[in-house]
């Protein structure tokens, strides 16, 4: 009795440790799929993950290293699943084969425990049999390919949004403070401490404009950055793109800008710069995001044919000036022209002359620019443009007397920050000034009076020069005679010196120390964009994500199928308590003992083909017995095999 309890006792423990070990099974498999299936909605969710620059370049310069990493984690996770997989198929062909099983199912069950297949394509009966093991190994042999597929990471393209802020050169609130600060500054203030980008800035954006005319490349370099052509009124955005890392220095910001650091305010979305943005940029990056830009519609024409009446005049006050080698001539030119409501605006500049009191045609030029800013528009008595008057002479004399009307524009503008260069030149929609943004277009009718004076040299004009050799590098008949194509290079040239004054300011204004915290937000306006950055990652490759995973979803399924399986037939063993060793279908020494001693041998054909059908067919059974005996034994009845010839 007490045997009975005690052999009761150990068939209940037996029970819930095989409960226990088959349900560790499923999980485990499960665990498995489920990782898979997230790291594959991540991807999925994320359409894209990126390593960070160090690891990518490490991937990029050793490709075997990873190469081998990721195949041994894929095997190693496809050997887990396997392994689950036959554990899960031993316990439940040992369940299959307490009742009468063929001998071919126990020989396609061996097979399955050990991953591999069955070839008995020869029978009918069998097709499906084999059919079904030879998927199975399949399954097996596309495990690791999965895994791979899943885990390996590739260059992709990965495409984030970009928003940010931006000074708003239109708002009420800056243009108020521009107001206030044009007129406390002086224009020596302002000239003298911005003289080098001022003065050189904008010629080079200018000439840089004006050679687009004759398809000339044109990289305008200013505070470090690198722009196509113009700089189209906007402020790098991007990191990697602003430029100078300079602190600017309190006396250096706003109008009195120097060169320096500019603040960027942008972010990318998902937030991947969280560890910083240099970690993030991957192999390559490029980024098109909508900004406020500044640019100008110019159009320039014969003084007569103008409609503006401001009779461009220039004259001339020879001073001799005494000298030991050779004496020779200062001339005093004044310029004037008449503006806006009758009022006159002067320029003034100094030439050279020889001893004798005469300039050189041939090796001198003279190019006066005369500004009239704020000209108001009669329709609306709103303040949208200002006139250039000017005229060349001497060697510059192919450009008659001339009136350029000026229109600014604020614009929208697609930037695109690609290869470390900047281009401004896709405007996406454009507005002319109003009278909030006076203030803004005075500042740059100033600029361009500013430059019209300063690229005057005692003996050349950088813009008469700047016209002329574009001109000669584009080709074409004698310059004389083709004052259009002359007009069109002018017109590019103050479109460029706009650009450029608008850049100008936005530097000033958005540059370390400008303010205290940084741009207020009542003075900016939205940035928003794309940025696509080719890294080493994992990115949505759909469908073809989906079948790496199949494979592991369908041994998981078989898996859970055949612990159940075994959970529910367990039920059966809960009263016998001789069952303590559990029969293994895929040890070649356990199916050896059963069969001897149930004495299967005796009862088994011979290898002819015949012989081997009947084998085939033959139905067993495995018996257990107390005292770890165990008996593959034949089922009374008649063979199912169907009959063939002998071999």
């Amino acid at each position: 009795m007490a045997a009975q309890t005690k052999g009761q006792t150990w068939s209940k423990s037996h029970l819930f440790l095989n409960v226990l070990e088959l349900e560790a099974i499923a999980l485990a498999q499960i665990f498995i799929f489920v990782f898979a299936c997230s790291f594959l909605g991540e991807e999925l969710y994320h359409q894209c993950i990126s390593f960070d620059s160090t690891l990518t370049r490490l991937i990029q310069g050793s490709p075997k290293v990873s190469t081998t990493v990721v195949t041994l984690i894929a095997t190693a996770l496809s050997l887990a699943s396997s392994a689950l997989f036959s554990l899960a198929i031993k316990e439940a062909m040992r369940h299959k084969m307490r009742s009468s099983t063929r001998l071919i199912e126990v020989s396609a069950g061996a097979a399955l425990t050990k991953g591999s297949h069955i070839l008995m394509f020869g029978c009918w009966r069998y097709v499906v049999m084999t059919a079904l093991t030879w998927c199975i190994f399949g399954l097996f042999k596309l495990l690791t390919t999965g895994w791979t597929t899943l885990l390996m990471p590739t260059l992709v393209d990965c495409t984030f949004d970009v928003t940010g802020t931006q000074l708003d050169l239109a708002n009420s609130a800056f243009t108020q403070l521009l107001n206030t600060e044009l007129s406390v500054y002086s224009n020596l203030q302002i000239h003298d401490d911005s003289f080098p980008i001022i003065d050189i800035g904008s010629s080079l954006s200018g000439i840089s404009a004006a050679g687009t005319n004759f398809g000339l490349p044109g990289i305008l370099n200013f505070n470090g950055a690198r722009y196509n052509i113009s700089t189209g009124g906007i402020l790098p955005a991007m990191p990697g793109y602003t430029g100078s890392t300079e602190e600017p220095g309190a006396n250096y910001t706003r109008m009195s800008f120097a060169g320096g650091e500019v603040l960027v305010n942008t972010t990318i979305l998902p937030d991947v710069e969280a560890g910083g943005w240099a970690q993030w940029f991957g192999v390559q990056r490029n980024y098109s995001v909508y900004q406020q830009g500044v640019t100008a519609n110019v159009s320039c024409t014969l003084a007569t044919e103008s409609g503006y009446q401001m009779n461009l005049s220039s004259n001339f006050f020879p001073l001799p000036v005494p000298s030991q080698s050779q004496p020779y001539y200062v001339w005093a030119w004044e310029s004037s022209a008449i503006c806006n409501g009758g009022s006159t605006s002067m320029q003034q500049y100094l030439l050279l002359a020889n001893s004798t009191n005469q300039a050189d045609v041939q090796g001198s030029g003279f190019l006066p620019s005369v500004i009239c800013p704020g000209q108001r528009n009669p329709s609306d008595e709103t303040f949208q443009k200002f006139l250039i008057a000017t005229q060349g002479y001497y060697k510059y004399s192919f450009l008659p007397s001339t009136v350029c009307e000026v229109t600014p524009l604020l614009t929208t503008v697609l930037v695109s920050y690609s290869s470390g260069i900047i281009d401004a030149s896709n405007i996406v929609d454009s507005r002319p000034f109003d009278n909030t943004t006076s203030p803004l277009l005075l500042f740059i009718a100033g600029i361009a009076n500013y430059e019209g004076r300063q690229v005057q040299g005692t003996l050349t004009n950088s813009i008469g020069d700047a016209l002329y050799s574009i001109y000669i590098a584009g080709g074409g008949p004698p310059i004389e005679n083709n004052t259009q194509q002359v007009y069109q290079e002018l017109e590019s040239y103050w479109r460029g010196v706009v650009e450029f004054s608008a850049t100008f300011l936005r530097s000033g204004y958005s540059a370390d120390g400008a303010f205290q915290n940084g741009i207020p937000s009542n003075m900016t306006a939205p940035i928003n964009g794309t940025v696509w950055m080719l890294t080493m990652g994992w990115a949505n490759r759909g469908a073809l994500y989906l079948f790496s995973v199949l494979p592991l979803g369908l041994v998981t399924i078989l898996t859970v199928l055949a612990s159940a399986y075994s959970i529910f037939h367990l039920w059966d063993e809960r009263k016998e308590s001789h069952t303590k060793r559990p029969f293994d279908l895929s040890n070649p020494l356990h199916l050896i003992t059963v069969s001897a001693a149930g004495g299967l041998t005796g009862k088994l054909d011979d290898f002819s083909k015949r012989g081997m059908r009947e084998n085939e067919g033959i139905m067993v059974k495995l018996e257990e017995h107390e005292g770890n005996i165990k008996e593959l034994v034949v089922v009374p009845g008649p063979s199912v095999a169907a009959p063939s010839a002998e071999a």
